[in-house]
């Protein structure tokens, strides 16, 4: 008997781990229950990323280098990264403030309408503008019924070469399970780059002593580090200097300043300032990244990466400064916690010995579309710490440290939810092992604190439908329909030129992303309409789709039906669910009937026994804290949600 269990219980999937205490029947219903429910487990990059090289608004399409794995009915999210427009003045201490965001910011979440060659069209018109110069791209979004987060979820990071990455979005029908984090920390714009220079004292020499950037490569010396990255793209001759470009932090002058912490729609913190009493000692010190505006939500940023600090000391650092929080959208009915964390958090500034210390990315952007959060899941977007310095007690000799990111911006679809939120500001960098000889401290700022926004709505392209999109369907396709009669569902269809056809072929999906072919037929000159009968549904949902070929060799789908099946074994039902203080009960419940009430242990937390035969029965819950119970009804085992 040990061995039986011990073989049931190792075939569970990963989201049966936490429940593997459970009494055998409650182990087994479960079982049944995720089996059906078809939860997917999850990790790792799940994304995927197209570089926009053209936009045609008029027919609600996309150009990408290559749309493979793109197909009708995806779901995508189309965004803009960048193409702020700044002031460039490398004099004026205006350097890096937004003259206009432009288009920078600007996303949707679209469907895909059909996919030919290169080109991408959307079923209904885009809601915005995109530049293409912008770094604009098109992240594919993968689709679950259920889906287990199994192992650390993270996007891509963001790489400014390729216009890609630093985004994860998914969509989940049902329940969201995190037995592992989701991780977006330092996905976002990359920090100042970390680079040795010479030893001389370019602030000494006027007239561009005191000037706002600077070409960064330039090494004997360095008389600006590098800035960090953020919505606006600056030129090789500005990329380093103190001034900060929008919400990338500005980096450190020469000599020895701390780097500006990165922003999003709070500012970052300044960095810290060269005190030294001798040498080297003039207080030039990166500036803070700026904040940006969403334009009452319209728009969402990766967080700004911090300034690298100026350094010469030859004591590499671990790099310069911290890359901010990249963007993650979650769109779910339930997520279950399980004391997991969301988060798109600012990486710190790296520490210095002797040299300045380097700003700490801003947190990114958390957009949380889910309608019950169950258990605790803390959901986080702060600033980045900025990095410290070490003055090695050196007579005279006191450098800057790094400013600290700003928190970020966490959107929900309602009200913000009863679990740990956080956007807090990183604090600046501290000082060690100063000098007793040196001038006071200049010392760093924290950020920002960051945003929380409630009742929120993703901007999403669902409002003026595409006439292109309905011009390049295939004409001869007039109807695609499914209906569920005696425990079968039938398919039926009619094209109007079945001479353009050469074949059809029916797939179904228990999720809405996996498919499976469960017949093909020739397309028959004369013949209109077609049908096929599935005698197999399965309980639940059954998703069907008509795949088109025609002698051309070129692949269309009708839309998509969805059919429920209900369990014919399972005729006692349960509502509300998600419910507070009482549910009802439907069904044939009989005298005598047990109702018992279990958490995910295991353990019972109450029970009582039905006196009368119903049919309906009201019955109220002891007081419960919020989370997943499992409810008996005689033999039946129900998931009960509670709000």
């Amino acid at each position: 008997m040990k061995t039986g269990n011990l073989s049931l219980i190792s075939q569970y999937p990963p989201a049966m781990k936490l429940f593997r205490s459970l009494p055998l029947f409650l182990l087994l219903v479960l079982h049944c229950y995720l089996s059906f429910a078809q939860t997917t487990p999850i990790s790792g990059v799940v994304n995927t990323y197209y570089q926009v090289i053209d936009v045609v608004p008029a027919k609600a399409c996309v150009i990408v280098p290559d749309a493979a794995g793109l197909s009708h009915n995806d779901k995508v999210m189309l965004v803009q990264m960048k193409g702020a427009s700044i002031n460039t003045n490398s004099s004026s201490s205006s350097f890096g403030d937004t003259t206009s965001l432009n288009n920078a910011g600007n996303y949707e979440i679209a469907t895909v309408c059909h996919v030919i060659d290169d080109s991408v069209f959307m079923v209904f018109m885009f809601l915005n503008q995109y530049t293409v110069s912008g770094k604009v791209q098109l992240v594919k979004i993968p689709k679950y019924y259920n889906a287990d987060v199994i192992d650390t979820l993270k996007p891509a990071p963001w790489n400014n070469t390729t216009g890609m990455g630093g985004v994860l979005a998914i969509e989940v029908e049902e329940d969201l399970i995190l037995n592992a984090p989701i991780y977006g920390d330092s996905s976002g714009f990359r920090g100042g780059q970390f680079r040795v220079s010479s030893g001389d004292c370019g602030n000494f020499f006027p007239p561009a002593a005191t000037d706002y950037a600077y070409n960064a490569n330039n090494l004997s010396p360095q008389d600006g580090a590098f800035k960090g990255e953020g919505i606006a793209d600056v030129l090789a001759a500005q990329s380093g200097g103190r001034g900060a470009p929008a919400n990338g932090g500005g980096g450190g002058n020469n000599h020895n300043n701390g780097g500006g912490g990165g922003a999003n729609l709070s500012a970052g913190g300044d960095g810290g300032g060269n005190s030294s009493s001798g040498g080297c000692r003039t207080n030039l010190l990166g500036k803070s990244g700026k904040a940006l505006s969403s334009y009452s939500g319209k728009k969402i940023f990766a967080g700004g990466g911090g300034g690298a600090g100026q350094a010469n000391n030859g004591f590499p650092a671990a790099y310069g400064g911290g890359n901010g929080g990249g963007i993650i959208f979650i769109k779910a009915k339930n997520l279950a916690g399980n004391n997991e964390k969301i988060t798109a958090n600012g990486q710190r500034g790296s520490a210095a010995i002797g040299d300045g210390g380097a700003g700490g990315g801003a947190g990114g952007t958390v957009i949380m579309n889910v309608n019950n959060y169950i258990g605790i899941t803390t959901i986080e977007s702060n600033g980045g710490l900025g990095g410290s310095v070490n003055n090695q007690a050196t007579a005279g000799r006191c450098y800057g440290s790094g400013g600290g990111g700003s928190g970020g911006a966490i959107y929900f679809s309602g009200a913000a939810p009863a679990v740990p939120v956080t956007i807090a500001a990183g604090n600046g960098g501290i000082e060690t092992s100063r000098s007793g000889t040196c001038n006071p401290a200049i010392s760093s700022l924290a950020g920002s604190a960051g945003q929380i926004i409630p009742d929120y709505t993703y901007s999403s392209s669902l409002i003026l439908e595409s006439s292109y999109c309905a011009a390049i369907l295939p004409v001869e396709l007039i109807w695609f329909k499914a209906s569920y009669t005696n425990d079968q569902i039938l398919l039926k269809w009619q094209t109007a030129l079945p001479e353009t056809g050469e074949r059809f072929i029916v797939e179904r999906s228990a999720n809405g992303s996996t498919w499976i072919q469960i017949d093909e037929q020739p397309a028959v000159e004369e013949i209109l309409v077609y049908q096929h009968i599935d005698p197999g549904p399965q309980a639940g949902t059954n998703f069907y789709r008509l795949k088109m070929i025609d002698k051309m060799n070129t692949i269309s789908y009708s839309a998509i039906h969805k059919i429920f099946i209900p369990f014919k074994s399972d005729p006692i039902k349960i509502y509300p669910n998600p419910a507070h203080k009482k549910i009802i009960i439907t069904g044939n419940i009989f005298p005598h009937t047990e109702l018992s009430l279990f958490d995910l242990s295991g353990k019972l937390l109450w029970s009582k026994k039905v006196t009368a035969n119903q049919s309906i029965r009201e019955v109220d819950l002891p007081d419960l804290s919020r989370g997943i119970y499992l409810l008996k009804i005689g033999d039946a085992v129900k998931k009960l949600i509670i709000r």
